[in-house]
């Protein structure tokens, strides 16, 4: 009878340690805020894209005119289909990305020595926050700067006006891409993952690709694609690395003044 009692004691704690739900425990709380702050930015996303965009972007161009690098760019990269173009970087930025580094960082998660949902989000939400920060802030300075579009500029006769032609400073595509990319690739760095090499290959790889087909598909200039890559390395960086437990920021002394030093 105390055998069996024991062994129902110990069946009993292990179901209670794995039934704990991912938003309470030792990191619980700090769990639950990262998802709030993914979830508020990336409803802020949604609604400027969607019901407030019309009243968010600019009817007249600000930034009409491209410099000679952007428009010589421009004529030797974009397709006589932009079309096709379009759809291919709609396919490897909204999709490829975020299929290959959430899927592959999730299934590294769900296979590592601890699986559950508290892992899961651990290792996810980091690449979620940065996509929608980092989507807010673009959003933000494409309504700001209300750069005309190359196909816009290019037409040989002038368009219906849409709500769309003014927002072309900066990627969202690229952005998105290389913020996917950079964060997943921290994460698995972090945690020692033998797929770390392929996800930043590749990763990087449909991130360049998303730029380079933004640009053939006549949606950007070079200017608007490198910048938005920049903020996705960056958001990818110091995003998921802001988010880390461990990390500590303190005042120092320095010469001349103060500075901030980081333990991450």
């Amino acid at each position: 009878m105390r055998a069996i009692a024991a062994v129902a004691l110990c069946a009993a704690t292990l179901t209670t340690a794995h039934a704990e739900p991912w938003y309470r425990g030792k990191h619980g709380h700090n769990r639950v805020v990262h998802v709030t702050v993914t979830a508020t930015a990336g409803l802020l996303y949604l609604s400027s894209e969607t019901f407030l965009k019309s009243s968010l972007a600019a009817e007249t161009c600000r930034w009409c005119e491209p410099p000679s690098f952007d428009r010589s760019v421009r004529n030797s990269l974009v397709w006589t289909d932009r079309s096709k173009a379009n759809t291919y970087s709609n396919l490897t930025g909204y999709v490829a990305a975020p299929l290959f580094g959430i899927g592959l960082t999730a299934l590294g998660s769900l296979s590592g020595d601890d699986p559950g949902w508290g892992q899961l989000i651990d290792d996810t939400m980091p690449i979620f926050e940065t996509v929608a920060l980092s989507q807010v802030f673009t959003q933000i300075v494409k309504f700001s700067a209300g750069r005309q579009r190359p196909f816009v500029h290019f037409a040989a006769m002038p368009q219906p006006h849409d709500k769309d032609d003014n927002l072309s400073f900066f990627s969202g595509h690229s952005a998105l891409a290389f913020g996917i990319a950079t964060s997943a690739g921290m994460v698995a760095h972090w945690r020692h993952a033998k797929a770390e090499p392929v996800i930043w290959a590749v990763g990087m790889s449909v991130a360049a690709s998303t730029a380079y087909l933004r640009i053939a598909a006549d949606k950007h200039y070079l200017s608007d694609v490198l910048v938005g890559s920049a903020v996705g390395v960056a958001s990818g960086l110091t995003i998921p690395l802001l988010m880390r437990r461990d990390a500590s920021v303190s005042v120092v002394p320095a010469p001349g003044g103060v500075a901030l030093a980081g333990a991450f």
